[in-house]
């Protein structure tokens, strides 16, 4: 494959019919469905031991997937090896890696723990126990930045999905790539966003409060959130990194609300995303322009599940795919209903992130035709994706694929294909980009105090 529009492979004949509910704010009467785990009887391999499919030449090659499987990050963990699972399923049924006589793809299943410690164990035991010839994975930041290291110490490719820090790319890892973006992409968009509704309502200026998980991804985060809000002249009135894992952070939101600040920033995962918001809303904290998360818990199926709606009402969530894609496009639509038939939940951004990156890994297979490390890696550097709403490897909705000198994808120059949205009564309405608006459904700003709700 040189670099340049790989061709797309053919779909599965799978199911046209798009679920009622499929994307809330997107025609959605409702949020998603928590995961259910995978379906039984899958011909991927797990660390159980189920066999791949043999090919007709025999041959089988073997990718190592690595996610959170349990843990704080368990249930978003298990959305993208779904999606991985669903995407090599489909490669595997059109005639698996052509340019390797149609050997098919065999997923080696590895669980991060949702620990550094334990993913680079993990890792290091995909590279030397089971063979694979590259690593998928493994969402958590420092769980892609430890899994990695070794990675890169074994030469293997690497190809990180999830963990936005920027430390990710910017060791000078050769064999180590990133498909989504970056903190700085996901702190941006909501920024420019923010710009928007200060324009619309007159806003000079702005009061904000961060307050955000002590990782490398939460700091990061705040870090950029800051930079940014700082050279507009809006004033930090909070910034309080918070250890995770905590029963009660009821402290933590007296802060908030004894700040008055005008606008929230949360960096959370699950369960600590969970506890916060029960707290917030216990205290009923008013504030005008929104509370404002940049994904993590706040994209898992199961925050959704285990909180009644008017607990997240109006809270701005910046999901890091296009969430209307269901709708513009019918092999989204099919692969979204394959979803929901198969592991019982409405797709999310996670399984469609699982789906994008075993494509890619899949796409750089069939560009070097052999699973010889060097030219596996430089196979990786050559592809170049764009995204023109037909290439089954885009399901996240990136608008490009295409990796700079640090292995980042640049996508296109910094555009995501992510929307915030803002809920309204368990109903996702997107506010940003505007092309993701929905005729008639539009964010309520500014946010309702408790006295008025």
């Amino acid at each position: 494959m040189s670099k340049g529009k790989v061709k797309r492979l053919l779909s599965l004949g799978l199911a046209v019919i798009m679920t009622a509910s499929m994307i809330a704010g997107c025609g959605n009467s409702g949020t998603a469905e928590a995961p259910a785990s995978s379906a039984e009887g899958t011909e991927v391999e797990t660390e159980a031991g189920t066999e791949a499919p043999a090919a007709a030449s025999g041959d089988v090659v073997k990718i190592g997937s690595l996610w959170p499987l349990t843990g704080g990050s368990a249930t978003i963990g298990q959305q993208h090896a779904d999606g991985a699972e669903a995407a090599i399923k489909e490669i595997n049924a059109n005639g698996g890696i052509k340019s390797m006589g149609g050997a098919q793809i065999q997923l080696v299943v590895a669980d991060t723990e949702t620990a550094a410690d334990k993913a680079s164990v993990a890792c290091e035991r995909l590279i030397t126990d089971d063979g694979v010839s590259m690593i998928i994975g493994a969402y958590n930041s420092t769980c892609c930045i430890s899994s990695s290291e070794v990675a890169q110490k074994y030469s293997i490719p690497y190809i990180s999905q999830g963990g936005v820090a920027t430390a990710v790319t910017d060791r000078g890892y050769d064999y180590v790539y990133r498909i989504n973006n970056t903190a700085t992409y996901d702190v941006l968009e909501m920024i420019t966003a923010l710009d928007t509704i200060c324009e619309e309502n007159n806003l000079d200026t702005l009061t904000y409060a961060l307050v955000y998980e002590n990782s490398d991804w939460g700091a990061d985060n705040a870090r950029i959130w800051k930079e940014a809000a700082d050279e507009r002249g809006w004033t930090c009135v909070l910034d309080e990194p918070v250890t995770n894992g905590q029963a009660d952070m009821t402290s933590q939101v007296l802060k908030v609300k004894d700040s008055g600040a005008d606008v929230l920033n949360v960096s959370f995962y699950t369960d600590d995303s969970i506890v916060f918001s029960n707290a917030l809303y216990a205290n009923q904290v008013d504030l005008p322009w929104g509370v404002w998360s940049v994904g993590g818990g706040w994209q898992d199926a199961a925050f959704f599940e285990a909180l009644d709606q008017e607990v997240y009402n109006y809270h701005f969530v910046q999901e890091d795919w296009d969430m209307c894609g269901v709708q513009n496009h019918e092999w989204i639509q099919e692969v979204a209903t394959q979803c929901k038939e198969t592991y019982g939940y409405e797709m999310t951004s996670f399984f469609a992130q699982g789906w994008t990156v075993a494509y890619i890994a899949y796409y750089a297979l069939e560009a070097a035709g052999t699973t010889d490390a060097e030219t596996l890696r430089d196979a990786i550097k050559g592809i170049e994706l764009h995204n023109d709403g037909t290439d089954r490897a885009l399901l996240s909705g990136y608008s490009a694929i295409a990796f700079d000198e640090k292995n980042q994808n640049t996508f296109d120059g910094g555009a995501t294909g992510g929307t915030i949205v803002q809920y309204q009564d368990g109903v996702a309405v997107p506010l940003y980009p505007a092309e993701h608006s929905v005729e008639g459904n539009v964010p309520i700003l500014p946010i309702p105090s408790f006295s008025e709700r």
